[in-house]
């Protein structure tokens, strides 16, 4: 069953990257655009396994992005990709790598009474965000959605950093207004249509890693309670 899925997963990784790579060529789309979209969907695809080296290539992913995002004045993904993204990715890798059981990543969950806190933070950073710091970027596209993805990505950056399964459920939330944006980015030029196709993966994958991360956590507390004989 396992060999199937990792058939499946490379197959879609593949696919996609060549769906990709034609409509660059055609579109006679940049490298520096096209190169991010092609190293996330190995980040992606890594993040579904848990596995630590998702967060070091996201990390260095990032700061491509960054370029990406100041071209098509997101200002708050451009700093949420280079001030705040690649570098707590980069700590993410190092807390992961501190588990002495790599294949086995200490997964928790925040449970409803720490969540809903969690959340109100997020979504008050976020209407600070909005109207605090909007007004201080002339150009901003689609701001209410921009400021949004700006404060979750935050959130989803810190609880991940600390294994929280949790945060691929928000960051799913996130993922289905990302993939909003850029069909909107994408109506006004036809050239940003590969940020929809890796949006759209990124959703995919992403409720993805919400599944196995929730299975790997519920093994580990079985594994556990063996092991202290319960």
């Amino acid at each position: 069953m396992k060999r199937k899925n990792d058939l499946f997963d490379y197959l879609l990784m593949a696919s996609v990257a060549i769906l990709i790579i034609v409509f660059a060529v055609l579109r006679e789309q940049t490298l520096l655009k096209t190169l991010p979209t092609l190293i996330t969907l190995a980040v992606q695809m890594l993040l579904v396994k848990a596995n630590r080296y998702a967060f070091l290539l996201g990390g260095a992913n990032a700061l491509l992005y960054g370029i990406s995002y100041w071209s098509e004045g997101l200002y708050f993904s451009l700093v949420s990709a280079v001030v705040i993204s690649a570098p707590i990715q980069f700590y993410s890798f190092f807390v992961w790598s501190k588990n002495k059981d790599r294949s086995r990543p200490e997964l928790k969950v925040l449970g409803i009474k720490r969540l809903l806190p969690v959340l109100a933070v997020s979504l008050l950073g976020w209407v600070a965000c909005y109207f605090g710091l909007s007004r201080f970027f002339a150009g901003q596209s689609y701001p209410l959605i921009d400021t949004y993805i700006f404060a979750m990505s935050i959130t989803v950056s810190i609880l991940a950093a600390r294994q929280f399964v949790d945060s691929q459920y928000i960051n799913a939330v996130s993922s289905i207004l990302s993939l909003m944006l850029w069909i909107l980015l994408t109506l006004k030029d036809p050239a940003n249509f590969n940020y929809v196709i890796i949006a759209s993966y990124n959703l995919f994958r992403i409720v993805q890693a919400a599944v196995t991360w929730t299975k790997k956590y519920l093994e580990n507390q079985k594994t556990t309670a063996k092991e202290n004989g319960l």
